[in-house]
């Protein structure tokens, strides 16, 4: 039951270019075959996650993540561990790793979906392996400061030019630019 739901919130999503359409249906497919997709195992080569990219109470800045494992700044997120509700863990990594909690979904639902290699990692005992990601906005609700947590190296409020200079992945630049389009709508 916990993939329908998904499945169905992707069936749903309009896709903003080919590369992000062709994560899309890799997505789906992998969710439809993998009955233990939300766990963090590596038999079937991946799992999926959830993140959320967080902006300003105002929907000026962004607060970016300088991941410690990965050495990019980044949108927030991590894995199900067997949940199958993607926008809580998205949610719920989002508070852990920015330590504010009064946050909001402003996107309506999912915003963007990507497939991105994850390294092998010797010490964790992981093979490389893909992350499924679903990725949603939220908003900061209060004046809450951020925490830095044992996940980063480094967190930043920026604007919009400052994060996609700051950024290298073609990926994360789309979902900057989507953060942009809705505080247009």
């Amino acid at each position: 039951m916990k993939r329908q739901s998904l499945l169905k919130a992707l069936q749903n999503h309009e896709s903003h270019d080919e590369e992000e359409a062709s994560s899309l249906r890799e997505l789906m497919s992998f969710v439809e075959k993998t009955p233990d997709c939300f766990e963090r195992v590596h038999h079937a080569g991946g799992h999926v996650t959830g993140s959320g990219l967080l902006i300003s109470r105002d929907g000026q800045r962004v607060l970016l993540n300088h991941h410690k494992g990965l050495n990019i700044w980044m949108q927030f997120g991590g894995h199900a561990d067997g949940e199958g509700d993607i926008q809580n863990v998205a949610r719920r990594e989002t508070i852990e790793e920015s330590g504010i909690a009064a946050i909001e979904d402003i996107g309506g639902g999912l915003m963007d979906v990507d497939i991105h290699v994850i390294p092998a990692n010797d010490v964790k005992g992981e093979p490389e392996h893909k992350h499924y990601d679903v990725r949603y906005l939220f908003r900061v609700t209060d004046d809450s400061d951020f925490v830095l947590s044992d996940e980063s190296n480094e967190l930043r409020w920026c604007s919009y030019e400052e994060a996609y200079e700051m950024t290298n992945s073609d990926e994360i630049r789309r979902l900057l630019r989507k953060w942009q389009g809705w505080l247009q709508q």
